[in-house]
């Protein structure tokens, strides 16, 4: 009963998140997703890492995980090639940049069942945390971006500087 009365509570915290998430997009307009991902990038900065990966990439990806998981947040993420690439990291102009594939993502769980729009802040959000997190345990600086943002599952690219 008590996992029930939990798993109740966040969903009723994510259903508010998503309410404050939807009003911030319509009072601030555009400029919500670059405060939105800041402010996550701020979290992911300021958590403390257990452990570095500086220059594994995949090695750091799971440690990212290790990290949010430890903040208590379950984002499953795994990097993606498609099998007609050759590589799992393409170099874009000295940027390198990796697909990721994720599932079962609570945040997009959360905005399709209540009917509100992905790609806007709390995505924002939950990326720049990510990107926090990454930059602390790789060692370099990343952004994130959405290829594709749907109800079954989303896509996103990882960029990499240095």
């Amino acid at each position: 009963m008590e996992q029930r009365e939990n798993m109740q509570r966040v969903q009723g915290l994510m259903v508010i998140l998503g309410s404050f998430a939807n009003a911030l997009e319509v009072l601030l307009g555009r400029g919500s997703e670059g405060v939105s991902r800041r402010a996550g990038r701020k979290v992911g900065l300021s958590a403390p890492v257990k452990k570095t990966a500086k220059g594994d990439l995949l090695k750091a990806l799971d440690l990212v995980q290790e990290e949010m998981r430890a903040l208590g947040m379950n984002w499953p993420v795994r990097a993606y090639k498609k099998s007609t690439e050759t590589e799992l990291v393409t170099d874009n102009q000295g940027v390198k940049e990796l697909k990721l594939a994720i599932e079962n993502c609570l945040v997009r769980c959360t905005l399709s069942r209540y009917g509100f729009p992905q790609r806007g802040s709390l995505c924002n959000t939950k990326h720049g945390v990510f990107c926090g997190l990454f930059d602390q345990i790789y060692g370099s600086k990343s952004t994130m971006s959405i290829i594709h943002a749907g109800e079954n599952g989303c896509m996103l690219k990882l960029h990499i500087r240095g």
